[in-house]
């Protein structure tokens, strides 16, 4: 028996259905593999969500 959930279908369209890093907020960053990154959501897709969030704060930082 074959189960069709036990994979997923990385489809173009469902990058912009995921949020970016950026809120409303100056301080509060979205990270994780549910994130739009460019890649499925996978551990990839969290590293590279996680250091997303982490650059964009720093850069604010740097920036004062």
């Amino acid at each position: 028996m074959v189960d069709r959930n036990a994979t997923f279908a990385a489809l173009p369209d469902q990058e912009t259905l995921r949020p970016g890093t950026r809120t409303r907020w100056n301080n509060l960053m979205l990270a994780g593999d549910w994130t739009a990154t460019g890649l499925p959501a996978t551990i990839e897709g969290a590293i590279r969500s996680g250091q997303k969030a982490a650059d964009t704060l720093l850069d604010q930082l740097m920036e004062r």
